[in-house]
């Protein structure tokens, strides 16, 4: 089994897991449990989860776990980031506060690089920290991201 479906086996574990295991999965979807069990299990390489189920449980694992880790794991072999978009609306006044956290969080990723490159050679350690700050950018943009395709579709900001 390749790493991104072994990734994608734990994900599926995971999204049960976060509905209450395999007995509770069984009635918000469609499957039985013993399908959820195998569609989590290493043991069944080529047997994986259907995008409708993932649909009905990764909703409710996502309110109980604060991810959505199929989602997330299906966008990693697929060589992309998941970042969700913002729950609540962001309006155009929010912009300048979200430029100020834009410009914060760019300098923190630059930080990290140049932290990481202060003695000479890069490491995993130097790329775990660069990978977290580039998320929490990421997320800023994407909150702007939301607020151009607010203002874009008319409304006003």
């Amino acid at each position: 089994m390749t790493p991104e479906r072994a990734l994608l086996k734990r994900a599926t574990v995971e999204m049960i897991k976060g509905v209450g295991g395999q007995e509770a999965g069984e009635g918000f979807t469609r499957v039985r449990r013993s399908m959820l069990s195998e569609y989590g299990s290493p043991n069944h390489p080529n047997c994986f989860v259907p995008i409708d189920v993932v649909a009905d449980l990764e909703p409710l694992a996502r309110e109980r776990t604060g991810w959505p880790h199929v989602t997330q794991a299906l966008c990693r072999a697929m060589g992309g980031t998941f970042v969700p978009e913002p729950e609540a609306p962001t309006t155009g006044s929010d912009l300048l506060a979200l430029s100020s956290q834009l410009s914060s969080e760019f300098n923190d990723a630059i930080g990290a690089v140049c932290a990481g490159l202060a003695d000479g050679k890069w490491c995993g350690k130097d790329g775990e920290r660069l990978e977290g700050e580039l998320d929490q950018l990421l997320r800023v943009v994407v909150q702007m991201r939301a607020v151009a395709r607010f203002t874009n579709d008319g409304a006003s900001a």
